[in-house]
């Protein structure tokens, strides 16, 4: 009896323990978040806003992961596309911000979105301030970039790394002969290649066509604004990018294409020249994060609001991390258009499609909100596919120069595994069919002729209300939508030429548009989805799919992409997909 007790009480001690434990990581987590979202920064004179690019930028901001190893809870923000040019925008214009201090390095992101950025960096230039840029390797879409600065340097063993534009595709065929397993492939459109890398080893004649194409208009205007910007002859600069004589930092300061090979340190003292400070350590660097916390974008009663949605990422039915959920944004929108204070909304569209079904039901709250509110959208770097597809109704349609967009197609794709399954495993199937096809399944045996016909009837079906879409929200014909639609992709220009998109511009540009078509000169600006406290964001992470996320990330470093994509591409089996071809990653 007395051990018994001495067991409960030591059950009682452990769970008195933890909870107190678990009240103090609590709180911390609780004082952390606090603290970020109350932190504003202080801003000193002769400052320069120091900004660090070389990330993934979103539409919004996200919390950074959180390293719990290193007991630091600190707070710490990735800010998003919209906020990083807001915060330019504000810095042009404070009297105690002196210059833009840009750190080049390799930089992710499309050149949709560098070309917002350029746009912004240049417009601070009419300011009359400065704006330098310094990197050791310095990738080429960094230096696409940077190459509005008023002055390059690199570190003299550095790089700059300028090879052109291109793309490299991925393809599963061989692997997938290998284990002697297939994909049944349903599609609509000749270019619709998404499909292709599980039956084919190489690109189509009409991918491959489409491919150069597209490359073709984003290597325009990477190739004239580097030679506007640096005052390089076009047919020089693409002369050297072919000949890699940018191979080393001397030549490329002999060519004009950075200003010096310097240090860091010498940097540092050509800068307290020009803020006419006595030592380098004088100099008041202020980050992006601690700036944009000081702009704020304020709600006054009685204005006109013009809600935002972001509309950012995959498109699929159920709420998902990362994704474009239609369960969550028809709500969104939904509740947008029967807000009275709401005048109009904007649809912020980054996304490379997905699931047709939950882009038709995307695009149904969005209609049935055009019968209250005017909806414009807004495109970043990508709106293809399903992207487009939630689009195409709107009044007005904004694309930036390079945003991929287009792609009206759809696919399907059955894998199956019947002799992957009997031959390299030994594993075996027999069935009981009381009708033709009660055991219709594609996955472990493969469909006959009359199953396919049904299912691509299906797909056909899907394509066809797709560029029913498209032909409404357009005003074209649905002969005219398949000529310029069959699964092709188009950069945001040949998209306008082809009447698929209105106007160039970014998403201030259809904000204020948007702010004519309702006759209004006094609006206010308001966010969805909501961004989510900092507090929330980290109790996310300790979900277990976001766990797992990071460890995948961290296990399989430059193979993760290919894994992302495997996986997304899964996620579509046995479903009508309406995405983009491929993930093409414009280097």
């Amino acid at each position: 009896m007395k051990q018994f007790l001495k067991q409960v009480l030591a059950v009682i001690v452990g769970f008195v323990l933890m909870f107190f434990i678990l009240g103090v990581f609590i709180a911390s987590i609780l004082t952390a978040a606090s603290t970020a979202k109350s932190e504003t920064a202080s801003i000193k004179d002769k400052s320069v806003l120091k900004l660090n690019l070389n990330y993934t930028i979103s539409e919004q901001n996200k919390t950074e992961d959180i390293d719990f190893l290193s007991g630091s809870l600190a707070i710490k923000e990735k800010i998003g596309l919209e906020n990083t040019i807001r915060s330019i925008q504000k810095a042009k214009n404070d009297d105690k911000i002196k210059g833009i201090y840009l750190e080049m390095g390799i930089m992710p992101n499309s050149f949709a979105s560098i070309d917002a950025l350029r746009r912004t960096l240049l417009d601070f230039k009419t300011s009359g301030k400065f704006i330098k840029a310094y990197g050791e390797y310095v990738s080429q879409k960094s230096y696409y970039l940077a190459s509005v600065a008023d002055d390059i340097f690199v570190n003299p063993e550095g790089l700059v790394e300028m090879r052109g534009i291109g793309t490299q595709l991925t393809f599963y065929k061989k692997f997938l002969d290998k284990i002697e397993a297939e994909v049944q492939v349903f599609k609509v459109g000749t270019f619709k290649s998404a499909v292709e890398p599980f039956i084919r080893e190489e690109m189509s004649d009409a991918n491959r066509k489409q491919m150069e194409f597209l490359l073709g208009g984003i290597k325009k205007d990477f190739i004239n604004n580097i030679s506007t910007a640096r005052n390089i002859e076009a047919a020089n600069l693409e002369e050297y990018i072919n000949m890699l004589a940018f191979n080393t930092v001397d030549t490329s300061v002999t060519l004009g294409l950075i200003d010096g090979a310097k240090y860091y340190d010498e940097v540092l003292d050509d800068l307290a020249k020009t803020l006419e400070v006595e030592d380098t350590k004088d100099i008041n660097f202020i980050s992006l994060n601690k700036y944009a916390s000081t702009v704020v974008e304020k709600t006054l009663p009685g204005k006109d609001k013009i809600a935002v949605v972001f509309a950012e990422g995959e498109i699929v039915s159920a709420k998902a991390q990362d994704a474009l959920s239609s369960e969550e944004y028809a709500k969104i929108i939904t509740k947008l258009s029967k807000d009275e204070d709401i005048k109009a909304i904007v649809l912020r569209v980054n996304s490379p499609g997905g699931s047709a079904l939950a882009s038709e039901v995307i695009w149904r709250a969005l209609e049935k909100a055009k019968e209250a509110k005017k909806v414009v959208v807004s495109m970043g770097s990508l709106a293809a596919s399903g992207g487009y597809y939630i689009a195409c109704n709107a009044d007005h349609i904004f694309a930036e120069e390079n945003t991929i967009t287009g792609s009206i197609g759809v696919f399907g794709l059955v894998p199956n595994f019947e002799k992957f399954l009997e031959n390299k495993i030994g594993v075996t199937f027999d069935e009981v069919s009381l009708n033709d096809h009660a055991n219709m399944n594609g996955v472990t045996k493969q469909f006959d002729e009359y199953e396919k016909s049904v299912i691509q009837k299906g797909v056909n079906k899907v394509y066809d209300t797709f560029t029913k879409r498209v032909a409404d929200g357009r005003g074209m014909t649905q002969e005219e939508v398949d000529k310029i639609g069959q699964g092709r992709v188009w950069t945001g220009e040949q998209a306008k030429d082809l009447g698929l998109v209105d106007e160039l511009g970014g998403l201030q540009d259809a904000i204020a548009y948007t702010a004519k078509l309702i006759e209004t000169e006094e609006y206010d600006i308001k966010e969805f989805p909501r961004e989510k406290e900092a507090i929330e964001q980290i109790m996310e992470q300790f979900g277990i799919e976001q766990v797992k996320e990071r460890m995948l990330k961290e296990e399989l470093g430059v193979m993760y992409p290919y894994y992302k994509q495997t996986k997304n591409l899964e996620a579509g089996f046995n479903t009508v997909q309406a995405k983009m071809p491929y993930v093409i990653e414009v280097k």
